[in-house]
């Protein structure tokens, strides 16, 4: 395990468990310690990011990474594995040359080959996060892993771990180093990725620095499933309540499921979007070359029996 999972569990453990209990990691999980923190923001140009509210989460494990092409290749090799793209026989993606907003349906094009299978499209490699899964598709696989989608509320406390800011470091896309801390477009339109931060499409799980919380892609590569249905006033409704909501779940129906955290195709001109602040929304049978998922799974309640007061990310020692 490396370092920042370490020093995770430490926490978890001093804010979040009973006195001498320490969860037994899954493989490749960090574990969230839990607590409250401060959701979505006052004043944005975007309602349904509104207003800022306090949410209480119980300790949780989620996904060090994105799912990779190798994790899901292994889950379908088990068999029995159809997915959403190959049902209806396409997938939506776009490539550099399109139009800002623009998008394909390319036939062929599965989780396998994301860009279709014409020759010189890219072909996904095993480092990346799989892409042109569903929502039903993300579910399946941690369902079969014995886990589950995080919620939108766990995944942003997750993700945030503290900060404030549209990203996990600050305001700006770029590092206090000067480099970039995420995968997104950069460009004036989609004719063109200038590719500062080293990327025209996907970028390995590990390619930029984690969160505080040892997360890698907390923003930014794809667009990631949460289990929650969309709806525009989830923190309106929130924010009215007299206590804060503990471990939200969304509306119990809907039409669209919500993304989070943008993704390659995010830019300054179009889909800006890439940050902890926005809320993307999908058909939960759509499959997109722009999206992923990461799993999340319940910590055991007796281990989970004292809530936390501390925010999470902040630790008390």
């Amino acid at each position: 395990m490396s370092p920042a999972p370490l020093l995770l569990l430490t926490l978890g453990v001093s804010c979040a468990l009973g006195p001498g209990e320490r969860a037994e990691t899954p493989p490749d999980m960090v574990l969230v310690p839990g607590g409250p923190f401060t959701m979505g923001r006052d004043f944005s140009p975007h309602p349904d990011e509104t207003p800022a509210h306090t949410v209480q989460l119980d300790p949780f494990w989620l996904d060090e990474t994105l799912v990779t092409v190798a994790d899901f290749r292994a889950y379908v090799e088990r068999g029995g594995v159809v997915t959403s793209a190959e049902r209806i026989g396409y997938g939506k993606t776009a490539v550099e040359g399109m139009d800002d907003w623009e998008w394909s349906a390319v036939p062929g094009a599965t989780w396998r080959s994301p860009w279709g299978t014409a020759p010189g499209a890219p072909r996904p490699q095993d480092d990346e996060p799989v892409v042109m899964v569903s929502w039903e598709d993300a579910e399946a696989y941690c369902r079969a892993r014995g886990a589950r989608l995080p919620t939108e509320a766990e995944w942003e406390g997750a993700m945030r771990a503290g900060a404030r800011g549209r990203f996990p470091w600050g305001e700006e896309p770029t590092l206090p180093s000067g480099r970039y801390g995420l995968n997104f477009w950069q460009g004036e339109s989609h004719h063109k990725n200038e590719r500062l931060d080293g990327y025209l499409y996907l970028s390995p799980v590990r390619a930029f620095p984690p969160n505080r919380l040892g997360l890698y892609d907390p923003v930014g590569n794809v667009w990631q499933w949460v289990a929650d249905w969309y709806a525009p006033d989830t923190y309106s409704q929130r924010a009215a309540l007299t206590t804060p909501a503990l471990n939200p779940q969304g509306p119990s129906q809907g039409a669209l499921k919500v993304t989070r955290g943008g993704s390659w195709w995010c830019s300054s001109s179009a889909c800006s979007g890439y940050g902890l602040f926005a809320r993307g929304k999908t058909r939960p049978f759509a499959p997109f070359s722009n999206n992923g998922f990461r799993c999340a799974k319940d910590v055991e309640p007796a281990q989970s029996a004292k809530r936390a007061v501390t925010p999470i990310g902040v630790t008390t020692r």
